[in-house]
C-alpha cells in the first residue's frame, strides 16, 4: 500500500512575468500526494521536509518552488504553514481531468507558484519579506 509520495526536480521556473523567456533553474517540488486514510497525520509535512532536505543539502539550493492549484485550499494552507509564499498566480492555466470513460480532458484552473527560502533559520522564516 502506498501511503504518500512527492517528487522533486531541478526545473526552469518563470519569474513573475509568465510570458518572459527568462527562467530560473531551481528545485521544483511536485506531485505531493497522501492516501486518503493517512491524511492529517503529518505525512505530507514529512514529505515536504524531505524534498527540502534534498534540495538544500544534496543539491545546495537556496530556494524550493512548487505549483499548486488555488482550489486545493488544504494544500495551499499546508504550504503556507511550512513557510512557502506566493510568487505569482497563473489564472489562464489548464489541468487534466479524468472523464468517466477513462480519457483525459483539459479544464481551466488557477495555478499558484510558491517559493520557500531554504537557507534561513527559524527567525528568517518568520520574516514575511524573504
Amino acid at each position: 500500500e502506498v501511503i504518500g509520495c512527492a517528487g522533486i526536480e531541478v526545473s526552469p521556473i518563470p519569474d513573475g512575468n509568465l510570458q518572459a523567456s527568462s527562467k530560473k533553474r531551481a528545485p521544483l517540488m511536485s506531485n505531493l500526494a497522501v492516501s486518503r486514510n493517512y491524511r492529517r497525520k503529518g505525512i505530507g509535512e514529512l514529505l515536504v521536509k524531505e524534498a527540502e532536505r534534498i534540495a538544500r543539502f544534496e543539491w545546495g539550493a537556496d530556494d524550493c518552488y512548487l505549483y499548486v492549484e488555488q482550489r486545493n485550499a488544504a494544500a495551499v494552507k499546508l504550504y503556507q504553514k511550512l513557510g512557502y509564499r506566493k510568487v505569482w498566480i497563473d489564472k489562464d492555466a489548464k489541468t487534466l481531468i479524468p472523464t468517466d470513460n477513462g480519457n483525459l480532458k483539459n479544464e481551466p484552473t488557477v495555478i499558484i507558484c510558491m517559493r520557500k527560502r531554504l537557507n534561513m533559520g527559524a527567525l528568517g522564516r518568520l520574516w514575511p519579506f524573504g
